[in-house]
């Protein structure tokens, strides 16, 4: 079983041509290693470094930041590890964001596009959709991410006033996973649907449930659900107002 599990763990992908983009004598696989395992102490200190000798943030992010963090979510979407590992190294991979995303934001680096998140109405959980929040803030979402027990007017309120680009509704429980559906009708009742690509997932959530409820997609975990906002928000949709309504 152990050999198997061994055969099936994914492998770190190294960016091809870091070197040509980094100082000379420049390293990065203590970096990797540091966000693979979780040290957010020693990501924090790595990511200053390359600040100070004036790494461009971008390659910070990509070249440093992303094959570790990368490697961990494969292994997590191939169930390999699971939420306490991948917990530790979004640790670590915030630590690193935390430093860069004010100098992306320096440099006018524009969103993907913009994710609201919650979790639905009578449902307290924040564990899943806190890794698919980090995981879209690093594929480069601007996300909104509204917690728990979120109201169905408080969704569609976000979305006009951030002009969204897709709205994700994540539920634990099967007692209220139904309310992602009745998320889903009260966008159509306020005669935004058309203007937002609506994701869900959870645990009780399956395809079907995404075609029942009239979801756009479905994601069966964090890496799933990040692929598919890349793909959907590249899909037309109807405009917001200039006054976000």
């Amino acid at each position: 079983m152990f050999d198997e599990m061994e055969l099936d763990d994914p492998v770190l992908e190294i960016p091809e041509g870091w070197e040509s983009r980094a100082p000379e004598d420049w390293e990065w696989e203590t970096l990797w290693d540091a966000v693979e395992y979780g040290d957010h102490i020693y990501t924090d200190s790595r990511v200053q470094e390359a600040i100070e000798a004036d790494i461009n943030p971008r390659v910070i992010l990509d070249d440093g930041l992303f094959p570790g963090f990368n490697l961990q979510a494969d292994r997590f979407s191939a169930q390999v590890i699971f939420i306490p590992e991948m917990l530790i190294t979004a640790r670590a991979m915030k630590a690193g964001l935390a430093l860069i995303r004010p100098l992306l934001a320096a440099n006018a680096e524009k969103p993907v596009g913009t994710f609201v998140i919650g979790t639905v109405l009578g449902d307290m959980h924040d564990i899943g959709q806190s890794i698919v929040t980090i995981m879209l803030e690093n594929a480069g979402f601007n996300v909104i991410n509204l917690g728990t027990d979120v109201h169905p007017d408080r969704f569609i309120q976000t979305a006009r006033e951030e002009n969204a680009d897709l709205v994700g509704f994540s539920a634990l429980l099967s007692t209220t996973v139904y309310y992602q559906k009745v998320t889903i009708e009260e966008f159509q009742n306020a005669g935004d649907r058309e203007k937002v690509k609506i994701l869900i997932g959870g645990a009780p959530t399956t395809p079907e449930w995404a075609e029942e409820c009239g979801a756009d997609g479905w994601g069966k975990d964090a890496v799933e659900a990040v692929r598919l906002a890349l793909r959907l928000v590249e899909q037309p949709r109807a405009a917001w107002n200039s006054d976000g309504g």
